[in-house]
């Protein structure tokens, strides 16, 4: 098949995500020792780009969300890093608790990201780029889309104390984007909380049917 892979670096592609069959953005990083896999999604694509990888294979999940984790019944791997919450999911894998970091060229670090759209989150930084998954995202309900105040608070914290450029989001026609104008929609957003209230209400960013609103100026 042709390579739908997209280069961010030398050694760092991915596929991107798809809406049919929903499946999200699966990242390849290849360094000196393996090949790091953040997320395997579900389109037998994925499978098929993942099982063909020679040599060691290291995969993160990011949550334990479908679109992010039905291919791994179907591919090949040596280890596997999740959380408590995904690996109720999997049965199987080592738990990651806080960070992580595994030293090489280039060097992988995995971090718990406190997150109002799903219990246990993972990303995975290397070099310039953290791959959040969809970890910056609201709960997601159709007409009540909301984070949590204090999850929320303690993203932005996380968002904060990394040192990298960029951040990826799946699902996210700008994939890439600046590190510092997330933080700076995450305060934007954090400044609507109301005394009293344990969410915030963001169902203006979204359309009737639960899509996300494409800013006019995009």
């Amino acid at each position: 098949m042709n390579n739908p892979l997209i280069s961010i670096t030398d050694n760092i592609s991915y596929l991107p995500a798809s809406t049919k069959p929903l499946s999200c953005d699966v990242i390849f990083i290849k360094t000196e020792n393996a090949t790091w896999i953040y997320d395997v999604g579900v389109t037998s694509t994925a499978c098929e780009l993942i099982n063909n990888i020679s040599g060691p294979k290291n995969i993160v999940l990011s949550h334990f969300h479908p679109d992010h984790i039905i291919n791994l019944f179907r591919v090949k791997y040596d280890n596997l890093y999740l959380t408590k919450y995904t690996k109720r999911c999997t049965f199987r894998g080592n738990i990651v608790k806080g960070r992580e970091v595994f030293e090489g060229n280039p060097r992988i670090e995995i971090c718990e990201v406190p997150s109002s759209h799903a219990k246990g989150c993972l990303c995975l930084v290397c070099g310039d780029y953290a791959f959040m998954g969809d970890s910056t995202y609201c709960k997601e309900k159709i007409g009540n889309h909301t984070y949590n105040v204090q999850l929320l608070k303690a993203e932005i914290d996380f968002l904060e104390s990394l040192t990298c450029k960029y951040v990826c989001l799946d699902h996210d026609n700008n994939f890439i984007q600046e590190r510092t104008a997330l933080i700076k929609l995450h305060k934007e957003i954090f400044e609507r909380r109301k005394p009293g209230e344990t969410t915030i209400c963001v169902e203006d960013f979204f359309n009737p049917d639960g899509s996300v609103k494409v800013p006019e100026n995009s």
